[in-house]
């Protein structure tokens, strides 16, 4: 498939498009780079879907989708600190691994469709905060979390992910 990737690829560039989605055999693949999609030959595949935009709108709809997320994530915290109060740190702990997974995935969105867009990411507000500003308290936040994991202080980070991380997280 590495040819046929190469060649779509350069097609879509040549088009000022950029592919948002790509389908294989009816699963959604994580990008070209998936390894699910690298170990695949033609002969495996028995449909290929592509889906392509333009940069700009994508970048716009990515925007959104940031803002959208943020309701999620704080849930998402809650629920965590919750799991790890009721002494399921192991799954709370996974479940936090799976918020700053998600938290950086946003951000890296965020940055490329404003790279996209030709905004300035001290502009981007997201409730009465940039969302700069929110990543930076958020970051520091998660320092003094990983520090707390690392010490097994799971009742104290239980408190910070419900108490101080989550109502920082704009709705």
């Amino acid at each position: 498939l590495k040819k046929i990737i190469d060649r779509v690829s350069l097609d879509v560039l040549s088009r000022n498009r950029v592919i948002s989605e790509i389908y294989v055999n009816g699963r959604l693949m994580r990008g070209w780079d998936d390894p699910a999609l690298a170990e695949k030959k033609v002969g495996d595949t028995s449909e290929m879907r592509i889906i392509s935009e333009d940069p700009r709108k994508l970048a716009h709809k990515v925007l959104y989708d940031v803002a959208s997320f943020m309701d999620q994530i704080k849930s998402a915290l809650i629920q965590t600190s919750e799991k790890i109060q009721s002494r399921h740190e192991q799954e709370g702990l996974q479940m936090l691994q799976n918020v700053t997974t998600t938290w950086a995935d946003l951000y890296m969105g965020l940055q490329n469709a404003v790279i996209v867009t030709g905004m300035d990411l001290t502009t981007i507000m997201i409730g009465s905060k940039t969302f700069l500003d929110i990543n930076e308290e958020i970051h520091e936040y998660l320092d003094r979390v990983s520090d707390l994991v690392e010490d097994e202080q799971y009742l104290e980070l239980s408190d910070i992910l419900e108490y101080e991380i989550a109502p920082r997280i704009p709705m």
